[in-house]
This record gives C-alpha cells, structure tokens and sequence, in this order.
C-alpha cells in the first residue's frame, strides 16, 4: 500500500492533533506498514483499543484498531485490553525489540532490555495473558526490527 493509503488507514484522532507521543506513534506504525506490507496482516486482526500510558510524561494515548484501521485518541479511552505502562522512553524502545519467527526476541540486546524493565517492574503490561495474540500482533506492528 502506499503512503496515502497508509495515512488514511492509520491516523490522529483529533483530540491528539498535539500529543507528541501520539504522533510519534503514527509516524512509526506508518512508516512501518510502508516499509513492510506484511505488517498489514497484524493491523487488520487487531481490534479493540490498546492503551499506552508514559507515566514520567504523565502523557496517556489509546490507539483503536477496528477493521483494518488505527485512530490514536489522547488519553484512556473505554477499557483497553492492552495496558501498557512504562517510561515515554521505554515505550519507545518497544519498537526495538526484534521479532523472529513471528515473536519478539526477548534474548537479543533490546529483548533483554525489554526483559529486565518488565521483571524489574518499569514496563507493566496489563492484559497479557487474557490476550496474548493481539499482544504479540501488537508488538510486531511496532517493531522495527522484523
């Protein structure tokens, strides 16, 4: 699909026109799905909304997957079945973690990382073992790396 395409399937809601944090977000899940089309395959079997929360920013963003598309709203919205909570920074380095054979890799550097902060209490996610799958799909629409 093309840039436009990917625009008017993943964008800002208007209410997050000036969260940083949300436009972080389509700017890297847009720029993902155009440099890989088979990311499009997890954007269309996610549904229903996943929540980000950077608790040093005190910044909340809900990114509402439906059909094939993805609005990103400011804030928590409804009841998310994903809750992730971290730093703005380790949120970002999510998108670091590689994914092999369709999982992410929690054994390389980044994996590691991302191991410690979740043992150590620094990233919390709610939700994961009640939706285990829309959370590894999630996790590869954010990656980067595979």
């Amino acid at each position: 699909m093309g840039a436009a395409q990917v625009s008017g399937r993943v964008r800002l809601a208007e209410n997050a026109q000036e969260v940083g944090l949300a436009a972080m977000i389509v700017d890297l899940i847009r720029a993902n799905l155009e440099q890989n089309p088979g990311k499009w395959a997890d954007l269309v079997r996610l549904d229903g909304p996943v929540s980000l929360d950077a608790v040093d920013a005190g910044v909340s963003v809900t990114l509402a997957f439906q059909g094939g598309t993805l609005i990103v709203h400011e804030g928590i919205r409804g009841s998310p079945y994903i809750r992730i909570s971290a730093s703005a920074e380790a949120l970002l380095g999510l998108a670091a973690v590689k994914i092999r054979a369709g999982l992410p890799f929690l054994f390389g550097r980044d994996g590691r990382g991302l191991r410690r902060r979740l043992f150590t209490g620094q990233v919390r996610i709610a939700g994961a073992f009640r939706r285990p799958i829309q959370l590894i799909r999630f996790t590869r629409l954010m990656s980067v790396n595979g």
